[in-house]
């Protein structure tokens, strides 16, 4: 008996300090019995140097091409000149980057881009900041803390894990334009419901464009197709996306914490 019991203390004590089953920890595996593998959190095996080099070039020319996209909220607050042509301008200078072959001729139209999509998000920006400028700011970190994530997840996982989503992606992004042009037809009868459904499926449809617009810059990479113009014409075009989005919701939430402060006082 006094052999059995010190057994059972011993299997007791492993349990208490980590031991037993799988490593122990209560009966499940003890997250703090193995080492940490810090090295393993930034290999990218996908990546080969060439792919690299294509990503540094495509998050150059995105850097660049939201610098201009700044630039152009500032002109537009202080000069106002969004309107018509700007919008018409922007739709050629899309067009003119898919025919144009000339390298540097496409990096000034990617920028000039970005010029004019900067013009047209002003008034929208600038009526915002007006009023709580802090707003504009939060969007903005959080629209890059957003991309960042999800162009990490893109990198750090598996090779063509995530291009399933090109599909279904197609599919939302349909379904949301037939709804606007429902709205469209009956007169905004649908907004309310349809403008929600909008926001916040677009905000999280975007996301997903983030991820899988990464993973297809990287395959494009592999077979060699690196128009990183391109490539970061799509990021681009998905981190606007995200940003209006995130500031309309943000601007909305503030104005209804405004709403139950002023029935508070009432």
């Amino acid at each position: 008996r006094r052999h059995e019991r010190e057994v059972e203390r011993k299997k007791g004590s492993e349990m208490m300090h980590g031991g037993g089953y799988h490593g122990g920890f209560g009966g499940f595996a003890n997250p703090f019995s193995r080492p940490m593998d810090w090295n393993a959190l930034g290999k990218f095996d996908s990546i080969t140097p060439a792919v690299q080099q294509h990503l540094m070039r495509v998050y150059a020319c995105l850097s660049t091409g939201l610098m201009c996209l700044a630039l152009g909220v500032y002109m537009d607050g202080k000069h106002h000149v969004s309107g018509t042509m700007t919008q018409v301008l922007l739709l050629g200078m899309i067009f003119a980057l898919t025919m144009i072959k000339d390298l540097y001729n496409r990096l000034a139209i990617f920028h000039a881009v970005g010029l004019l999509m900067g013009c047209n998000l002003g008034p929208l920006v600038n009526q915002v900041a007006a009023f709580r400028p802090d707003i504009v700011m939060t969007a903005a970190m959080g629209t890059c803390t957003i991309f960042a994530c999800f162009s990490a997840a893109a990198m750090v996982a598996k090779r063509r894990e995530f291009l399933y989503l090109g599909g279904m992606l197609s599919s939302a992004i349909s379904m949301l334009f037939a709804a606007r042009f429902l709205n469209m037809i009956m007169g905004g009868a649908l907004s309310s419901g349809l403008f929600a459904v909008e926001l916040y499926g677009g905000l999280c449809m975007f996301m997903l464009y983030v991820v899988f617009d990464t993973q297809m810059i990287i395959e494009d990479a592999h077979n060699r197709r690196g128009d990183f113009v391109e490539h970061a014409m799509k990021l681009l075009t998905d981190f606007v996306a995200i940003f209006v989005r995130l500031l309309v919701i943000l601007t909305q939430n503030a104005e209804k914490r405004e709403r139950r402060e002023r029935d508070k006082r009432r």
